[in-house]
């Protein structure tokens, strides 16, 4: 199946409104008493690194090289690997409470569901925001460019069943409120919808560079 014909405009403006939801979504867990402080402090720093990432992002869909001593690239550098590894540890601590049996009344394969996608994110992450910074420098680079669009594929999948999980109330797991429905469900189409867009824009740049040098 082609890829829609998607210009980096559109796939740059679905960056933005990407960030814009996740900033959202960020007030909406400081808003509501019941979040804990492992969710705001993600929130807050996926904003802030979402943001620089986006930057970045804006600068390879123009064609630009975004060089080793940009201070965005270096802020993101240094800052999202602490991101990946709070992320890691909170998602290990989540799984092994539940193996010491903190939701006894779930569904096992509701459980296996949650903790596999959701571990399965933060790896894809991670190999998104390494891969990301290396084309980032070098847009000629067309394996890098490859496996990029390929991890965003990925990203986009994991993103819609996180959204789901999200959403819909798993077997004995404890269920969303109908605002955190809403707030949840709308960030996690925005996020399916701006990674494909990207994605997409991305395949179109390969196609036109290879009809050029044809």
């Amino acid at each position: 199946m082609n890829s829609p014909r998607i210009s980096p405009l559109v796939a740059l403006v679905g960056l933005w409104v990407r960030l814009g939801s996740i900033g959202a979504l960020t007030i909406y867990l400081f808003l509501d008493s019941t979040t804990d402080a492992f969710s705001r402090i993600d929130a807050v720093a996926s904003t802030a690194l979402t943001l620089l990432w986006t930057l970045l992002m804006g600068e390879y869909l123009r064609g630009g090289s975004v060089l080793p001593t940009d201070p965005r690239r270096l802020w993101l550098s240094w800052l999202y690997p602490w991101l990946i590894a709070f992320e890691g540890a909170v998602w290990s601590l989540y799984t092994f409470t539940v193996l010491l049996g903190a939701l006894p009344d779930a569904n096992p394969l509701a459980l296996l569901a949650v903790v596999t996608v959701w571990g399965a994110s933060v790896a894809v992450n991670f190999l998104i925001f390494a891969v990301s910074l290396r084309v980032v420098g070098h847009p000629e680079d067309t394996t890098g460019r490859a496996q990029f669009t390929e991890l965003l594929n990925w990203a986009a999948a994991l993103a819609a069943a996180n959204t789901v999980m999200n959403v819909v109330r798993l077997g004995g797991t404890p269920g969303p409120s109908p605002a955190d429905q809403i707030a949840f469900g709308l960030q996690g189409v925005v996020e399916v919808a701006a990674l494909l867009l990207l994605r997409w824009a991305l395949k179109e740049q390969e196609k036109s560079r290879d009809t050029q040098a044809s």
